[in-house]
């Protein structure tokens, strides 16, 4: 008993030694506190070079850094250093031993010998902790990927093997954010160096949510305070498109959004009315879309009376084959001719085929006769195919070039048809990209109607609105989509759909999405007044309190 109390107490004493004064002052709230993590530290280990490029700007810098921890290949850099590479700003407590780090708009706490990052709406654990070393604190290198990348919203990429950090993208395409007074209403302008398909929804009170499709935004970067009847604006960046959201003033009663500069302006008008707050817009069924009165694009005054329906392939272009042998071309035809009957007994639309049977068509010949038939929407179908027979699931795509690796080899797929034509130019792709951008905003509201709609409907994986280059939609005067019904080279895919049951629940499904965007269309489109546009997209918002639009 007398050893066992020699030794406890040999061992208490050998804590309160090798534990520095400083961390036993430490708060007590860092339940990951590791008081003995130093003794874990490889002293003795090298300083190695370390590249950082900034993607943006191009510049390229070096700096040293370690593998600092024993028994582990986790890269550690000084905080520093890494301030300097990340723009931050720093504040260190030299009695808890802590570290803030504030980083594009978001702080981070940080405190020696802890694996707790401290943000402002809540905790995060990492794998390895924060070291005390040579006088600094040594962060890991999965803080600067897995943390800050994602909360101060930069695009931040970590090559191990060549101790490569690269930031940013090469080309951000939302440039600028700006906001004017006008009056009893406030212009916030989105500056962009290409035209963008975007759509602005009303998520809940006082916030106005806009989704820009193939942007590029430095979300770190790229906000805005408060002016006029705008209280900020903020930017995130996600895989294919960016959302900024708007806090609003209580006193907007309404918005509108329309595009000018041919698109590469994006304008948001705040307008003042006497209510005290926007109304939460109401869901709209089972798609869960905020379709508020007035939200139509009167660019063309456009209108939906016709609706061509485009049977991608025919003839000798199968299209892609299924591992059971169904072609593309089949499935094609045979959600077009169930949509056409659908449309046709649920409705008093007009609805025109591109081809009724198994023939070919060249792809400037199926916009034509979209032309000819005066149609008002032109929505071509297709079925996706790829080497990874996991990949499953529905996309939609609208006009525009491809923002994505995975929509350009869609786009390469679907315009590598046997036998066709010449490809267009890059001058008439041009001119007939220009006369989409017309379209673009309602294109890109069409594509997400129908997304939203389909998967829900059929519980099918939501692969997202894309935007690619399609050829088959180049030439139509008018809003135009390209849908990817599914993949053929997914086992259970492509049996469900050379199944004509299937085939019809996809055309009700598609067919229901169709007059969800016709309603919209119809609404009151309200007070359009000073209407800017100069001929470009035009949206025109007002929530509608608690009235369902069904």
């Amino acid at each position: 008993m007398l050893r066992t109390r020699h030794t406890l107490l040999l061992g208490l004493l050998l804590v309160g030694v090798l534990v520095p004064p400083a961390v036993r002052g430490q708060a007590a709230a860092d339940t990951y506190r590791d008081p003995l993590a130093y003794t874990r530290v490889a002293a003795a280990a090298e300083a190695v070079p370390w590249t950082i490029r900034n993607q943006a700007t191009g510049e390229t810098r070096q700096a040293m850094g370690r593998y600092l921890l024993l028994d582990s290949r986790e890269f550690y850099v000084r905080s520093a250093t890494l301030a300097t590479v990340l723009q931050a700003s720093r504040y260190w407590d030299g009695r808890l031993r802590r570290l803030d780090l504030k980083i594009g708009g978001q702080s981070f706490g940080l405190t020696a010998d802890t694996r707790v990052v401290r943000l402002a709406d809540g905790e995060l654990l990492m794998p390895v902790p924060v070291l005390d070393h040579e006088g600094d604190l040594w962060l890991p290198m999965t803080f600067v990927t897995a943390v800050v990348g994602p909360r101060a919203g930069e695009r931040i990429s970590w090559d191990d093997e060549g101790r490569k950090l690269t930031v940013g993208t090469a080309e951000y395409n939302v440039t600028r954010l700006r906001a004017e007074v006008l009056g009893r209403s406030t212009a916030v302008h989105v500056e962009c160096a290409a035209p963008l398909g975007y759509r602005a929804t009303s998520p809940r009170s006082g916030v106005i949510e806009l989704k820009i499709y193939g942007a590029e935004v430095n979300a770190g970067r790229l906000s805005l305070g408060g002016r006029g009847l705008l209280r900020s604006a903020r930017t995130r960046q996600l895989d294919d498109h960016a959302v900024i959201t708007f806090e609003v003033d209580q006193l907007v009663g309404r918005y509108r959004t329309y595009a000018a500069d041919e698109g590469r302006d994006i304008v948001l008008v705040l307008e003042e009315e006497q209510v005290s707050a926007i109304p939460d817009p109401v869901p709209l069924g089972r798609a869960d879309l905020n379709i508020e009165q007035g939200v139509v694009d009167v660019t063309n005054e456009i209108r939906l009376q016709t609706v061509v329906i485009d049977p991608g392939h025919g003839g000798h272009d199968v299209g892609a084959v299924g591992t059971r042998g169904i072609m593309e071309k089949d499935v094609n035809l045979g959600v077009a001719r169930e949509l056409k009957r659908y449309l046709r007994d649920e409705s008093d639309l007009r609805v025109v085929l591109t081809r009724e049977r198994d023939e070919y068509l060249e792809l400037a010949d199926r916009a034509e006769i979209a032309n000819t038939n005066d149609g008002d929407i032109f929505i071509s179908l297709h079925c996706n195919s790829w080497f990874n027979d996991g990949a499953h699931g529905l996309e939609t795509y609208f006009l525009s070039p491809a923002q994505s690796d995975w929509a350009k080899s869609v786009e390469a797929a679907e315009n590598a048809t046997p036998g066709a034509g010449a490809p267009a130019g890059d001058v008439d792709f041009i001119v007939w990209e220009l006369v989409q951008n017309r379209f673009i905003s309602s294109s890109s509201q069409l594509a997400e109607i129908i997304q939203a709609d389909m998967t829900a409907a059929l519980g099918l994986p939501n692969r997202g609105v894309r935007q690619a280059g399609f050829r088959v939609l180049v030439g139509a005067y008018m809003p135009a989509v390209l849908i990817e019904l599914g993949f053929l080279s997914h086992k259970s895919e492509e049996e469900k759909l050379g199944d004509r049951t299937y085939q019809r629940q996809l055309a009700a499904a598609l067919g229901e999405a169709i007059l969800t965007y016709r309603k919209q269309l119809s609404a009151p489109p309200g007070d359009a007044s000073g209407d800017a546009t100069g001929g470009e997209a035009y949206e025109d918002n007002e929530p509608v309190g608690g009235e369902r639009r069904d």
